[in-house]
């Protein structure tokens, strides 16, 4: 039963206590991991006892909590053969318009090195001419 008498947290102050960001409070309690109570109209509260019990040994957390990273999920999750089909298609199109570029404009196009290799020495040839004081 919650009392009145009780000492609530900001959400800042709870953050500095167990040393997370604000931003990392605001999403426990979005994600229902962390209770929080309105304390008029604006004003979030957190109580100390409910902020210790989200802290915990990592053996220590339910299955729910646990992070599932993006790799993993994606090594879970296997494409339908339309996905796949649709992949493919995808990626003949592609190359169906890279080879059209390359017809229409005489060649293969050069590698992004090429081409930042050229800009450099372009800047290079610029900077010393501006220093040797023949730019124009």
């Amino acid at each position: 039963m919650q009392t009145l008498n009780e000492e609530y947290l900001t959400v800042t102050e709870a953050a500095n206590l167990v040393r997370v960001s604000p931003s990392t409070i605001r999403r426990w309690i979005r994600e229902g991991n962390l209770p929080a109570y309105r304390l008029g109209p604006r004003r979030v509260g957190l109580r100390r006892n409910d902020l210790s019990a989200v802290v915990a040994p990592i053996g220590k957390y339910p299955e729910s909590i646990q992070v599932e990273t993006d790799l993993e999920r994606l090594k879970r999750r296997k494409l339908t053969p339309e996905e796949v089909q649709r992949g493919l298609l995808a990626m003949d199109r592609l190359q169906k318009t890279v080879d059209e570029l390359s017809a229409r404009h005489g060649g293969p196009f050069p590698s992004s090195l090429a081409i930042i290799d050229e800009m450099r020495e372009e800047r290079d040839r610029q900077l010393m001419e501006a220093l040797s004081g023949d730019a124009p």
